[in-house]
């Protein structure tokens, strides 16, 4: 199962958990954390405020210390940023995943279902500041 599907599942079980609601994963965002913060992958927490009612970041701690007890192999680490839980994966489920699926050559390949995808890539001149295109203007 993908860690975004665990992480979805961990989030839902947790605040029926801790609020008894019912909650789906429309209530709630999931992303990968910015680099200049700590953590693997972030839940966004406003629009779980208004339905709680609870400040973002007693929410976050709250919903933090209960994922991570919870869920202890696959998260190792939270932290709590103005209404942002970034979530750390832990590195004994990042090896155990590699451990399973390192030696499976068809991992990450979906089977063939027979439509075209067009890939493009930007080829920038290293001596140019990159742009879209040349335009000449004559007055």
């Amino acid at each position: 199962m993908a860690i975004t599907k665990i992480l979805q599942q961990a989030v839902l079980e947790s605040l029926v958990s801790l609020y008894g609601q019912e909650f789906t994963v429309n209530d709630f965002q999931l992303n990968q954390t910015k680099p200049e913060f700590e953590g693997d992958y972030t839940v966004v927490l406003f629009s779980l405020v208004k339905k709680i009612k609870k400040a973002p970041e007693l929410l976050g701690d709250e919903l933090g210390k209960e994922i991570s007890k919870k869920y202890a192999t696959i998260f190792s680490a939270y932290n709590v940023i103005k209404g942002f839980l970034n979530l750390s994966v832990s590195d004994q489920y990042l090896f155990e995943f590699l451990e399973q699926n390192y030696s499976l050559t068809e991992f990450g390949k979906f089977p063939s279902n027979g439509s075209r995808i067009m890939v493009e890539y930007s080829s920038p001149n290293t001596n140019k500041p990159l742009h879209l295109g040349h335009y000449e203007i004559i007055f």
